[in-house]
């Protein structure tokens, strides 16, 4: 009667390969939820370099000479730059505003990408940098209270704009080993979009805008000046925490002039929630999804650790008989459990590994090498856990068998 443990769980392979198969399954998926989670969690604690606080943005339309609604210019004095200043100019009268800045692609939350590649020649070498281009007036750097890489100061990036010089950003991810780290062109006189009739002088770097909180830097990121009196953006920082006043006490005659006007203005705040919205669904049914499959393991092993106790119960008695502590039968169950994830976790690893090499690149995330195996491990943890839970109170039912009455029958 003094079975081998490893022998007693051959005896009963049948529900021991379904356990070890939805160990497996659900240990895989629960690793892909992890990597989601670590991922995310990592990107969002990284220092971005910038701060969106009492920001707004709005969108600057430009009425079409063909329509309509089109007001004719008397002279040459007026244009769509002279209604787009006066616009400005209402709106700085705003006892809520501090400033405006005019920009295009220069906010975070917005997921387009216009990408270039700026090359800079050394003899026989041609170096190149590919970043998302992002026009902004020296307003915006220093609403954004912009970083850089090298210690500068909001105002000095500023100044830089300013001068007509162009701003580069590091890469956040390893995809970009093709390309030359943006501090080799600092100083140095570029070519944009090979084309050689453009050129810009790079006058620093400073940390790259995201498009989401939640998403790396794709490539880089290249700040261009833009020309003070165009935009198809216009921001506008208010003081701080009297957004809500600013948006109560702005009206259609604020926003509007000649042929231009305001479209769509709102918080950098409600932004980034739009922004987010996706990612929320995606990491709210992700985390159902795992909670539900901890669920599963918990139950299924408590019900099948149950029956066992039940169906073992002279075996159990007559081990107590023999000598055998209350605390052995327990280690005993625990033991049984812990072989079982062993097991699957053997498994599940090859599994994870080809998922590693062949689909996390396809996932559209850059990750450090350390976040699938640190999921592999919190996985591991939280199947433990549940499998301590489910095999606990039989484990512990083991334990109180009285050996006289088990076998009385016997």
């Amino acid at each position: 009667m003094k079975r081998q443990l490893i022998t007693q769980m051959r005896n009963e392979w049948r529900s021991n390969i379904c356990m070890i198969l939805e160990l497996t399954i659900v240990g895989v998926v629960l690793w892909s939820s992890m990597t989601l989670f670590i991922y995310l969690i990592s990107v969002r604690m990284q220092h971005y370099g910038y701060s969106t606080e009492d920001l707004y943005h709005a969108e600057v339309k430009y009425v079409s000479g063909k329509s309509s609604a089109y007001k004719s210019y008397d002279d040459s004095a007026h244009s769509y730059f002279t209604d787009l200043a006066q616009i400005r100019s209402k709106l700085a009268e705003n006892p809520y505003v501090e400033m405006t800045g005019l920009g295009s692609n220069s906010m975070p939350y917005n997921f387009n990408f216009s990408g270039t590649i700026i090359e800079y020649q050394d003899k026989d070498s041609v170096y190149s940098y590919m970043g998302n281009q992002r026009y902004v007036t020296p307003e915006v750097v220093r609403m954004l209270r912009l970083e850089g890489y090298n210690g500068e100061t909001t105002e000095q990036l500023a100044q830089i704009i300013e001068r007509g010089d162009i701003l580069l950003s590091n890469f956040d991810n390893e995809d970009s080993e093709d390309m030359t780290d943006g501090k080799y062109f600092v100083g140095k006189d570029v070519t944009v979009s090979r084309d050689t009739t453009r050129r810009c002088h790079v006058g620093g770097m400073a940390y790259g805008i995201h498009r989401s909180d939640y998403e790396n830097l794709f490539r880089g990121v290249i700040y261009y000046p833009l020309n003070t009196g165009w935009g198809n953006e216009l921001i506008i920082k208010v003081k701080s925490g009297k957004g809500r006043d600013f948006m109560e006490t702005v009206t259609t005659k604020d926003t509007e002039h000649g042929n231009v006007y305001l479209s769509n203005l709102q918080s950098l705040d409600n932004m980034r929630d739009s922004a987010h919205r996706d990612i929320a669904t995606v990491v709210r049914n992700y985390a159902v999804c795992a909670v539900f499959l901890l669920i599963i393991i918990f139950l299924g092993f408590l019900g099948t650790f149950w029956f066992r106790v039940q169906q073992r119960t002279p075996e159990i008695s007559i081990r107590i008989v023999n000598g055998a502590t209350r605390g052995d039968i327990f280690r005993r169950f625990l033991s049984e459990g812990m072989l079982l994830l062993i097991m699957a976790t053997a498994i599940s690893t090859g599994v994870e590994a080809l998922l590693m090499h062949y689909q996390i690149g396809n996932w559209g995330m850059t990750m450090g090498d350390y976040i699938p195996w640190l999921a592999m491990s919190v996985s591991v943890v939280l199947l433990t856990i549940m499998i301590v839970a489910g095999i606990w109170m039989p484990a512990r039912k083991a334990m109180a068998i009285n050996p006289a009455s088990a076998l009385k029958d016997q």
